[in-house]
């Protein structure tokens, strides 16, 4: 029996690297996948020597979940947007830090492209690290900021996420050193990247060290969300969370709000508190 964790699916094959580095291709057992999907990023047992190919006979538990592409135990979520082509979309970016946090994953963000507008990349990196949030100002171009981004990975796997067109793909090929992923380049009529990615693959970068792309987003669902855990996941809200005068307050219209006061005095910057509305609003009305 072996400990291993799973890189790929490719049709119910699943590529797993185990503790001494050795990957192995591996079918599950028909039960135990119908019970569990086994996801990338899954820590399985297997069994090899039965037959000619090793068998999956264990899954354990999941600490994180992510649910595009479906990957299990994301230590850190990288949410990668460019400050121009395309133009940086600040809802966007705060709803991808919304899901990162509902799904219980660290999120680091990445302003790429400053080189085409330096003082809104450096403006952008302070509102993120005003509400809490670990973020970087990148220039490929220039080779500024990737050390710095780097140093900040922490744990086993490192996702990849963003709007397509946003330089992700060759940030990743950059940071493992060869060409691995391929590039969607930025269409001229829309001004939107083409996504590339189609599925989850973990990609070895250093001893027990993966990184993994995923597609780049156009819809974000958000109605997974509780309306009344909403406020827990902006970072920046947590301070005055249970300071309202009603325990129900959902921090929109009600007298007497800890939140609403944050923003007026300056505590909590409006641009966030404004995407909280936003949220809030595709949370109660999702059809529109």
């Amino acid at each position: 029996m072996m400990k291993g964790l799973i890189l790929k699916n490719q049709n119910g094959y699943f590529s797993i690297y185990s503790g001494e580095g050795a990957l192995s291709l591996c079918r599950s057992r028909g039960k135990l996948k119908r019970r569990t999907g086994i996801l990338v990023g899954d820590y399985v047992d297997f069994e090899t020597g039965k037959g000619s190919e090793a068998v999956i006979t264990h899954v354990y538990p999941r600490k994180t979940v992510l649910y595009r592409p479906p990957s299990a135990n994301i230590d850190q979520l990288v949410l990668v947007s460019a400050i121009r082509t395309p133009d940086l979309n600040l809802f966007l970016m705060d709803k991808m830090v919304v899901l990162a946090e509902e799904a219980g994953v660290e999120p680091l963000i990445v302003i790429n492209k400053a080189d085409l507008d330096e003082e809104g990349a450096d403006n952008t990196v302070s509102y993120y690290r005003k509400a809490g949030y670990p973020a970087f100002s990148l220039s490929l171009l220039r080779n500024e900021g990737l050390e710095e981004l780097t140093a900040a990975f922490h744990g086993t796997v490192t996702a990849f996420s963003g709007p397509s067109g946003a330089g992700k793909s060759t940030l990743l090929n950059r940071i493992l050193g060869k060409s691995h992923f391929q590039s969607g380049e930025v269409s001229r009529h829309t001004g939107r990247g083409k996504n590339t990615t189609r599925h989850a693959e973990l990609i070895q970068w250093k001893d027990h060290q993966f990184l993994m792309d995923t597609p780049g987003y156009t819809h974000l669902d958000v109605n997974r969300i509780e309306i009344d855990h909403l406020s827990y996941l902006f970072r920046d809200f947590r301070p005055f969370l249970g300071q309202c005068r009603f325990n129900d307050c959902i921090h929109d219209k009600e007298p007497d709000c800890a939140v609403r006061k944050a923003v007026e005095d300056g505590l909590i910057q409006q641009k966030r508190y404004q995407s909280y509305l936003e949220i809030l609003d595709e949370i109660r009305n999702p059809r529109r």
